[in-house]
């Protein structure tokens, strides 16, 4: 449409490699504005995704009970370290009833050490729904000025060049 190309002078459709990238891995682009959101850390302290403008964010919505999630938890850690110097975020929302079961899974996934993510809990799942959440797990990439770019279901390898790609594209 002509006027959303005013309002919105650059897209990422005109990128014809970050699109590609995306169709690569099997995702979907999106390209509509991310739902705020309010959500604790295990210290009770709230976050918002207005506190992350300006950043790429990588969020990524799981649960410790999920294998497919677990199982993409290495590859996550991966790119926030190192990405995370040049201005993305990588917040993961876990749908755990309480934070016994998400301590208890950081805890064995990296044993001794701090996750560079930011760990949040959305137990009434309404910032999952907000966002369209079907399956888990499911990670939405937002650019710096707070818009979906793209959307992928399940789990992935995210030290794959294509995640690479589109990283450095919205850096």
């Amino acid at each position: 449409m002509i006027v959303a190309a005013a309002v919105y002078p650059w897209s990422f459709f005109d990128d014809a490699d970050l699109m590609d990238a995306i169709i690569d891995l099997d995702g979907q682009w999106v390209d509509r504005p991310a739902p705020n959101f309010e959500l604790p850390d295990g210290q009770g302290d709230v976050h918002t995704l207005s506190q992350y403008r300006g950043q790429v964010v990588f969020l990524n919505f799981w649960a410790s009970f999920c294998e497919p999630c677990r199982k993409e938890m290495p590859s996550m850690e991966s790119l926030v370290r190192q990405y995370e110097a040049q201005g993305m975020t990588m917040v993961a929302v876990s749908l755990d009833e309480g934070w016994e079961e998400i301590d208890r899974f950081m805890n064995s996934f990296l044993p001794g050490q701090r996750s560079a993510m930011t760990v949040l809990r959305d137990d009434q799942e309404a910032t999952a729904q907000a966002y369209g959440t079907e399956l888990l797990p499911e990670t939405y990439i937002i650019d710096r000025d707070g818009r979906i770019v793209a959307r992928f279901v399940g789990d992935y390898d995210w030290t794959k060049p294509e995640v690479k790609q589109i990283i450095e594209g919205l850096l």
